[in-house]
C-alpha cells in the first residue's frame, strides 16, 4: 500500500494517525522505540523516545532514511524483527497488519520483542465505515482507495488478549469521505467531529494501544519471573501440560 500512502489522501491520513498515536501512547519516556512500516511519517517523532529504530522494505527504508528523524533503519520483515527478546519499550505498527500476509505472526513477534509493561500501538482500516462502503464499487477502488486488506478491530483485540496485553487506549479516526482532492476533503471536515460524537464506531481507521502484561525484576526485563513461576498451581493449556508428560514417558522407555 506504499503507493497509496504517498497520495494526498494517504499522507493526510498518516498525519492524522501520528497525532492520535502521540496522544494515546501512555505518557513517559521510552528508552527504545521501534516503527515497523509507514515510512512516509515518523510516528515516533511525537513520542518521547531515546533510541529510535525503523524496519521495512528496501524502498521504505530508503524513504525513511531520506527524511529527518535520526532513526536507525534496517530492511526486515515485521514477522522476523532483527532484535533480541524484550529489547524495545515501544513498538508502532502503522497499518503493518493490513499489509502483512500473516498478521498474527507480526503480533507474536512484537510481543517477544517488547519489554515487560512495554506498549504496542497499532493502526488499521475499519471495514465498517464510510470508507468500507466505498470499497464496493470497483471503479472507485481503482481511483481513490487502498487495496482492500484489513484486520478487523475485534479480531486484533482478541489476538492481543491471547498474547497477554491489556488495553491502554483506543480511538477511531477519519469520518469524512475518502476524497483525494484536498479542497473537497476540507468541505467535509465537520464530519470528523460529528462522527466522533454521534457514530464513534464507524471511523475509517482505528488506533489501538496495548500494554504488555508481564512481571520483571528489573527495568530492562533481563531477570524476570513469568506468571506460571509465581503461581505454580495455575492451570496451563493442555498442549503445555502434554509436552512434559510425553517427555517423561519417552525417558521411561529409554
Amino acid at each position: 500500500m506504499s503507493d497509496w500512502f504517498d497520495s494526498s489522501l494517504g499522507r493526510a491520513l498518516l498525519e492524522q494517525e501520528r497525532d492520535a498515536c502521540a496522544k494515546l501512547a501512555p505518557s513517559g519516556y521510552y528508552p527504545r522505540g521501534l516503527q515497523a512500516g509507514g515510512a512516509a511519517v515518523d510516528f515516533l517523532g511525537g513520542i518521547e523516545c531515546g533510541e529510535r529504530f525503523f524496519i521495512g522494505g528496501a524502498g521504505e527504508c530508503a524513504a525513511r532514511a531520506a527524511n529527518a528523524g535520526g532513526a536507525h533503519c534496517a530492511v526486515a520483515d515485521a514477522a522476523a524483527m532483527p532484535f533480541g527478546g524484550r529489547s524495545q519499550d515501544l513498538i508502532v505498527l502503522p497499518h503493518t497488519l493490513d499489509c502483512s500476509d500473516n498478521p498474527r505472526a507480526v503480533l507474536r513477534e512484537a510481543s517477544q520483542v517488547l519489554t515487560p509493561q512495554g506498549c504496542l500501538v497499532i493502526t488499521g482500516f475499519n471495514p465498517w465505515s464510510l470508507w468500507g462502503a466505498a470499497w464496493l464499487p470497483a471503479k472507485y477502488l481503482k481511483r481513490g482507495m487502498p487495496p482492500r486488506r484489513y484486520c478487523r478491530l475485534g479480531r486484533v483485540q482478541d489476538w492481543l488478549e491471547l498474547l497477554g496485553f491489556e488495553l491502554a487506549g483506543a480511538r477511531m479516526l477519519a469520518y469524512r469521505p475518502p476524497l483525494q482532492n484536498e479542497k473537497w476533503r476540507g468541505k467535509f471536515a465537520w464530519l470528523d467531529k460529528a462522527g466522533a460524537r454521534w457514530w464513534p464506531g464507524l471511523g475509517a481507521v482505528y488506533v489501538l494501544v496495548g500494554r504488555k502484561r508481564e512481571i520483571a525484576l528489573d527495568g530492562r526485563g533481563d531477570a524476570r519471573l513469568e506468571w506460571r513461576r509465581l503461581l505454580p498451581g495455575m492451570a496451563q493449556p493442555a498442549a503445555q501440560r502434554a509436552a512434559p508428560a510425553a517427555s517423561r514417558a519417552a525417558r521411561g522407555r529409554d
